[in-house]
């Protein structure tokens, strides 16, 4: 009896500890899927039409794998799998308990594979039981200072591919055979050799390659030191990228033609077709035009051919390619227009040559007003600093508020400043495509077409601040009933008169010396000046940018030049705008000494009674004098919690607007 016991004991603990040794879950497939042995998965690599499908990573898969296997992932399962429906797939994975390749197996069965089968060991069981594996170490040599990389980075992924082009197929001919050592080296690096071996398997390629203009059979005459282009010159067989990185072929197209044809991709880059090819990350080129999509690739013909793709009878249906409502005058766009050259392109030399004076003296003007103006406070504040302090602490102290703007002007000023500031961020990098900073501030939008859906947002919220601003003066002229024409000019009214010329005259006087600081009214000359280049902005950037946005239907009823014209007014307008507003309209508001370190005004809607008599005595005056001064004080002051509110905003936008303006100057200055 004691025996039996220790028997019953004996076989409890034995199937106990078994069972403890078990993995926790066996990976037996999915529904339609057959495990087999590792001998029934040898047997079914002597047959056709059957593939080893490795589903662990890629680390594990380049260590070892089943001779033969293909590395699949979620992702890239379908592109690798073969057509042949009917086809044996047999998916492993890392070891019993792993449950990749039920995932990957899944993906097949949804489209329509039926034969899977499961190696339910893994590779883990494979390696055990001894037999053979794979690993996938690149062999790399060095040659002539370079690494090259003798891994086919284009056939090896062919792996369903019947007739598989193997080394020979390329460097071999029946020259190799009476060749001797030396002669052989040269002539394995001979490019025209191995091209021709090329076009030997791509023969309706090699048929559309001699009829183009990169075909010594077409071009005879070269210019010195000029080659032609070959299949290797834009193909990269063997892939050697020391950054790791696989660029989009597109990226690639577009550097390997810049290498012969540099003013032209240098012309392209200034489109938005070609800064949206280099503001994108690697790999991630987006459905932009590239040189091959207008002129061909294999089959690049002279633009007088008929069968060019840019011969003037095929423009509409190329461009049509990517926007379907292509007509006539839109295939009139300059897709290599140069504004620098006034005997080509008068029109954008002119165009070109107006907007770079218009910069240059705005910039020149305001610089030295902002240069004399900033000197002039600090000298003032260094040799009267008692008396600056006392009028500093009087505008502070002040209780008495009077309003300057309504509550509808802050909102306004709030989303004006808000969405220039979208636009300056996805805008900038676009203006300034090469500098480094540019591919970062794309990436931190998510891309380039993110990028342009951000720019394309803000521009409507700054149409709707800006028509609704146009709508609030319509109704208010309306209400005041006749004599809009005089009080377009009056002391309230933000249009320029005389009075505005003469108080900048006194200020320039004051600057250097020759006269005292000047009182003004309700609006400074600088103030309309800001206010004035909204409206000239948004009829320049405004309407430019609409032509681009919408380009085939503005070209339904204006040549396809005015594209390149818009192009080039909104960027150098839209630079104007963002340095003027960063630079002056900053120093004007916030940045002078007695505003520094900012202007509250905007946000509070009201100044003190003090402030305003102390620089806008004139509109002061004139508000008593017309007994306007109590309807105008603020008694309903503002939250401390709104205000600090409105300060952390303020701040936000001052200090991004100044990030930007040295990202600018940085880039111009590279």
């Amino acid at each position: 009896m004691l025996k039996f016991a220790r028997l019953i004991i004996f076989i409890a603990f034995s199937f106990s500890s078994a069972f403890a040794s078990m993995p926790a879950d066996l990976n037996t497939g999915i529904d339609g899927m057959t495990p087999i042995s590792m001998s029934q998965a040898e047997n079914l690599k002597k047959q056709n039409n059957v593939y080893f499908l490795d589903t662990t990573t890629k680390e594990n898969y380049n260590l070892r794998h089943i001779p033969g296997a293909i590395n699949v992932d979620e992702n890239t399962t379908l592109g690798l799998l073969p057509k042949d429906k009917e086809a044996t797939l047999v998916f492993y994975g890392q070891n019993s308990s792993s449950f990749s390749a039920n995932d990957i197996a899944l993906i097949a069965q949804k489209n329509g594979y039926k034969n899977l089968y499961l190696i339910t060991e893994g590779i883990e069981g494979w390696v055990i039981s001894g037999r053979a594996t794979e690993s996938s170490k690149k062999a790399d040599k060095l040659t002539q200072k370079e690494i090259t990389n003798f891994h086919d980075g284009i056939h090896s992924r062919l792996h369903f591919a019947n007739n598989m082009p193997a080394c020979r197929d390329c460097h071999s001919s029946p020259k190799v055979i009476f060749a001797s050592k030396q002669e052989l080296e040269k002539l394995f690096r001979d490019k025209e050799f191995v091209n021709d071996n090329c076009k030997a398997c791509h023969k309706d390629v090699k048929k559309d390659f001699d009829m183009s203009v990169h075909s010594a059979k077409m071009t005879k005459e070269l210019k010195e030191g000029q080659k032609l282009p070959n299949c290797t010159d834009c193909h990269a067989i063997h892939i050697a990228d020391k950054a790791g990185v696989s660029k989009d072929l597109k990226q690639i197209s577009e550097q390997n033609c810049g290498t012969c044809h540099e003013k032209e991709q240098k012309l392209y880059h200034r489109t938005f077709h070609g800064k949206a090819l280099l503001l994108n990350s690697p790999g991630d080129a987006i459905r932009v035009a590239a040189c091959f999509d207008c002129h061909g690739a294999h089959d690049v013909l002279p633009l007088d051919n008929e069968r060019s793709r840019i011969h003037v009878d095929n423009r509409v249906k190329t461009c049509g390619e990517c926007h379907p409502n292509s007509n006539l005058n839109f295939t009139g766009f300059i897709a290599h227009a140069d504004h620098t050259d006034s005997r080509n392109f008068p029109e954008l030399h002119a165009a070109y040559v107006f907007m770079t004076c218009l910069v240059i003296g705005v910039f020149a003007f305001f610089g030295l007003h902002t240069l004399l103006w900033s000197i002039k406070l600090i000298k003032t504040r260094l040799e009267n600093p008692e008396a600056w302090k006392k009028a500093k602490e009087a505008r502070h102290d002040d209780a008495i508020k009077v309003k300057r703007f309504s509550a509808l002007h802050i909102i306004q000023h709030f989303f004006m400043a808000s969405s220039f500031l979208a636009l300056a961020f996805s805008g900038l990098p676009q203006k300034f495509y090469d500098s480094s900073w540019a591919l970062g501030m794309i990436d931190l939008m998510g891309g380039i077409e993110m990028a342009t859906l951000i720019h394309h947002v803000a521009a409507v919220v700054m149409f709707a601040v800006f028509f609704s601003h146009i709508a609030e003066i319509i109704i208010v002229q309306a209400r005041k009933g006749s004599g809009f024409f005089k009080r377009l000019f009056d002391a309230d009214s933000l249009m320029p008169r005389m009075q505005d010329f003469r108080d900048m005259k006194a200020h320039f006087m004051w600057f250097i010396g020759k006269g005292e600081r000047p009182q003004f009214d309700r609006w400074t000359y600088w103030e309309k000046f800001d206010y004035l280049a909204v409206f000239w902005g948004m009829f320049i950037i405004g309407f430019s940018g609409l032509v681009l946005w919408f380009p085939t239907f503005f070209a339904s009823f204006m040549p396809g030049w005015m594209i390149n014209l818009s192009t080039l007014v909104h960027s150098d307008e839209a630079l104007l705008a963002t340095g003027f507003i960063f630079a002056i309209h900053f120093f004007n508001t916030h940045f002078r000494a007695d505003r520094f370190p900012m202007d509250m005004v905007i946000f509070s809607g009201s100044l003190t009674e003090e402030e305003i008599k102390q620089e806008r005595l004139k509109w002061y005056e004139r508000l008593a004098k017309n007994q306007m001064l109590d309807k105008l004080k603020d008694k309903n002051e503002k939250s401390s919690s709104y205000l600090l509110i409105a300060k952390l905003a303020g701040f936000a936008m001052l200090i991004t607007g100044l990030v930007f303006l040295f990202m600018m100057i940085y880039a111009a200055l590279a």
